[in-house]
């Protein structure tokens, strides 16, 4: 009987050991970001969006992330800020920023959050203007698997071909803030002015298992794409560079796919691939 009280008390003990590290792993961490990037990058954005800006008043934000691994929750302390500008048209746009930077420099920072906003503001549209109507219009086309985005030209450097390290340091030192000018920004010409491309990704079912049917479908969506690249290649002047790649899907997955390659608004005879990758560099930094 003298056994028992000793096992409850042994529980007990481990019990309260066990709430004690339970409260020590369960703890928080927080982070805080004071860093006043609209003082910090002041030039970077005089650069980029002219003196007539309006900022707002910094706005403190709070984020909480649980880390799994540490059994942590992470408290994250940031600014945020809204920029105003007006375009050539008068309309007025909207650059929202802070300076939750991880480990990059302010500088860095403001030139990837510059770079986002750009892309989105592109790709926004574009996708409005042509890529949505298209999708509409092609059978079969599955719009929620597909992908449209505008990017920077992709940065890469291969041993056996020394035309790339050239291509790799001239992207590398290239700075979109030091390029652009938000207020004088026409969407027409970004293609000539900047080292950037539109990549889509279209995926469609096909309506039949008759290979006929199925050519017949192919054929009808390169129509749609093709009057579409025709009339973005219009709109850019004929500056515009773009990817596309279709897939085709039937029950089983994929069953086949077909793409192109567009360089100064004409279909690029050797397709995507690397040949065109070094096209495209070439295209730009020999004219700037």
């Amino acid at each position: 009987m003298k056994i028992i009280p000793k096992i409850i008390a042994v529980f007990l003990i481990y019990i309260g050991a066990t709430l004690s590290l339970t409260s020590c792993a369960f703890g928080n961490r927080e982070i805080t970001y004071d860093d006043q990037l609209p003082e910090t990058c002041r030039q970077q954005l005089l650069d980029c969006f002219g003196d007539a800006y309006i900022l707002s008043e910094g706005v403190e934000k709070e984020k909480h992330f649980f880390d799994e691994f540490e059994h942590i929750d992470i408290i994250t302390h940031y600014t945020q800020w809204e920029l105003i500008y007006e375009d050539m048209d008068r309309q007025q746009h909207r650059f929202t920023f802070h300076n939750q930077n991880g480990r990059k420099s302010p500088r860095e920072h403001m030139e990837d959050s510059i770079e986002n906003y750009f892309c989105d503001l592109v790709q926004q549209y574009y996708q409005q203007e042509f890529w949505d109507g298209t999708i509409a219009r092609i059978p079969g086309g599955r719009e929620k698997d597909s992908a449209f985005y505008f990017q920077s030209y992709r940065l890469f450097s291969m041993p056996d071909v020394p035309e790339t390290s050239i291509m790799f340091d001239q992207r590398l030192h290239y700075s979109l803030s030091e390029n652009i000018d938000f207020p004088q920004l026409q969407l027409c010409n970004v293609f000539h002015d900047f080292p950037y491309i539109l990549n889509m990704y279209l995926y469609v079912t096909y309506e039949s298992s008759e290979e006929t049917k199925r050519t017949g479908q192919r054929q009808e969506i390169e129509t749609c794409l093709q009057e579409m690249i025709h009339e973005m290649a219009e709109f850019t002047n004929h500056t515009l560079n773009a990817s596309i790649t279709v897939t085709m899907m039937d029950d089983q997955g994929a069953a086949g796919s077909f793409s192109y390659a567009v360089l100064n608004g004409k279909f690029f005879e050797k397709g995507r691939g690397l040949e065109f990758e070094m096209a495209l560099h070439e295209n730009f930094f020999k004219n700037h």
